[in-house]
């Protein structure tokens, strides 16, 4: 074979060579595009379902949210109606009252104070008297401003709480005179001791003792 063939055959081996190179260096490429191709497809398929776990729960969030205004539409105009309902009745009590004379009025006052036993709040004062009531200030500080028996509601109280203590120590002679003068209202044992001895010119223990009441006291 001549030298012009051997140079041809060497050129041809060197393309096929570099031919049969460039291909495999392609096929490689090719199946890491192949591969990444691959993982790209499965975040986002990843991110797909992602995507439809976020829209369920936030069809959830928006179910919940409807309900819950649904019920406070409905929340909202009861209460507006207790409301209204609960002033409505204050007004017809203030009215109620208004238009009791004043014997009639300290009648209902002493029944509800009875009832409530209000006088045993040793912090009773003319404003927490008067919410209970449902009386305004000056109506019920004027029915006690001047009184013939009382002269002032602070002697009403006492007095209430006076005879509510008298109760109790004929009633629960086990209970010891602090015990009596605290449940009636009375801020504490001197407190009570005076008043009982201005009142009866006894002490509570003795009048307690006059009673036939004679016993050891123990703590309520």
């Amino acid at each position: 074979m001549s030298g012009l063939h051997l140079l041809i055959a060497a050129i041809i081996i060197v393309f096929v060579a570099a031919f049969i190179i460039t291909m495999l260096v392609v096929n490689a490429n090719a199946k890491k595009i192949i591969g990444t191709n691959s993982k790209l497809v499965q975040n986002q398929n990843m991110l797909v379902e992602q995507n439809k776990q976020q829209g369920r729960e936030i069809e959830a969030l928006q179910k919940q949210q409807e309900e819950l205004d649904e019920k406070l539409k409905h929340a909202i105009p009861d209460k507006e109606m207790q409301l209204r309902q609960q002033i409505q009745e204050h007004r017809e009590h203030i009215e109620r009252t208004a238009d009791m004379t004043d014997d009639e009025l300290l009648a209902w006052v002493d029944l509800q104070m009875e009832e409530k036993k209000l006088y045993t709040d040793t912090d009773l004062s003319l404003k927490t008297m008067a919410k209970a009531l449902g009386l305004t200030q000056k109506r019920l500080g004027a029915l006690f401003k001047d009184h013939a028996k009382y002269g002032s509601l602070g002697e009403y109280i006492n007095e209430k709480r006076f005879l509510y203590a008298c109760q109790l120590l004929r009633e629960q002679p086990n209970w010891t005179i602090e015990a009596v003068g605290a449940e009636a209202g009375f801020g504490g044992r001197r407190t009570f001791q005076t008043e009982v001895k201005r009142r009866l010119g006894i002490t509570p223990l003795q009048y307690r003792q006059s009673q036939g009441l004679d016993v050891v006291p123990k703590h309520k």
